[in-house]
């Protein structure tokens, strides 16, 4: 039998053991979040007629059942629905965006102009990778209205459109671990972050600079880009690779040999031959990126809020183009962009 004090000494080195393996299983998690001020909300307005006209509903929400419920109307009638996502990231945002997926999938909804947007600072890292699987399996378009941002972790979710369209800001920055515990294998974890973002940028399609250019900026700084490089980094349009299958695929359908359909297409206004068949217009994304944003259209905030929401927090203060760089106004743990 051992004496009250060798008990509590064996009790205290217990704990403090257990307390060292939590937090090694946390350092992963706690890396991949930013404090969560207010919490995302994938939002949608549905097309709707009131008084024989043509109107936009109010805000309804992917998490809310009562708002996904089709039991009226003709059930082969696929309602239109402008889809908003708006504030911090989270896992529940997954949640929502599955059962976009499935009323998209059912035919329950269509997607106005096959567009998303986006006005974020930032959140969940997986989450923002998963969404844009999705996306890109979806083949939907994402789009930043000129008075919107997306910063930090949502331009992963940003980068999972199958064609893009950048009217406001897009920040990015390298990650960090928000604490300063000096476990053993700090390092190997994260080089490990690294592969994971490496991997990611390569899976959509993305060129390796991208992925070296959220490298290069300090996790307390915020790097808006701008239009070159944009364009340089395929986040504005679309990459090569997705840009063949998607010609290849609009070549069989028009029943065209590849050279044709590129002969056709060089010879076609924007809106006039872009994939074909299917009503997608590049030109339309872009114009629609540039009339608002999110923020207006979703109704979330009021005038002065929308205002602040035309100013990137992380804004860059270099040259006019907005490819300097500035301390960010998000707390706690920072994601990559």
């Amino acid at each position: 039998m051992i004496g009250k004090g060798r008990f509590w000494a064996v009790k205290m080195l217990n704990s403090l053991r257990k307390q060292r393996v939590a937090a090694a299983i946390a350092v992963p998690l706690v890396l991949v979040l930013q404090c969560v001020d207010a919490h995302a909300e994938l939002l949608f307005r549905s097309l709707e007629q009131v008084k024989g006209q043509q109107t936009w509903s109010s805000i309804k929400k992917y998490s809310n059942p009562a708002d996904t419920a089709y039991a009226r109307g003709p059930a082969n009638v696929a309602e239109e629905v402008r889809v908003i996502l708006s504030g911090e990231i989270t896992r529940a945002d997954l949640d929502s965006a599955a059962v976009m997926a499935d009323l998209l999938k059912s035919g329950k909804q269509k997607l106005s102009g096959n567009t998303l947007w986006l006005a974020s600072n930032g959140g969940d890292i997986d989450t923002a990778m998963e969404l844009a699987r999705l996306l890109r399996k979806s083949g939907i378009f994402t789009l930043i209205g000129k008075n919107d941002q997306c910063l930090s972790a949502c331009v992963f979710a940003f980068m999972g459109g199958e064609r893009r369209s950048v009217a406001g800001r897009l920040g990015i920055h390298r990650p960090f671990f928000p604490f300063t515990h000096d476990f053993p294998d700090r390092q190997s974890r994260f080089r490990h972050l690294q592969k994971i973002l490496k991997d990611f940028v390569e899976e959509m399609d993305f060129p390796t600079s991208l992925y070296e250019a959220v490298m290069q900026v300090p996790p307390e700084a915020m790097q808006m880009l701008a239009q070159a490089e944009l364009k340089k980094f395929y986040l504005e349009g679309i990459s090569p690779a997705s840009e063949d299958l998607a010609d290849a695929a609009a070549a069989r359908r028009l029943k065209l040999s590849m050279f044709d359909y590129l002969k056709r297409k060089a010879n076609s206004p924007p809106c006039g031959f872009f994939d074909a068949g299917q009503g997608r217009c590049e030109g339309r994304v872009q114009d629609a990126a540039a009339s608002g944003g999110a923020a207006d259209e979703s109704g979330l905030m009021q005038k002065g809020e929308a205002a602040a929401a035309g100013r990137a927090p992380g804004r860059a203060t270099g040259d006019a183009q907005g490819s300097g760089t500035s301390r960010s106004t998000n707390h706690g743990a920072r994601g990559p962009s």
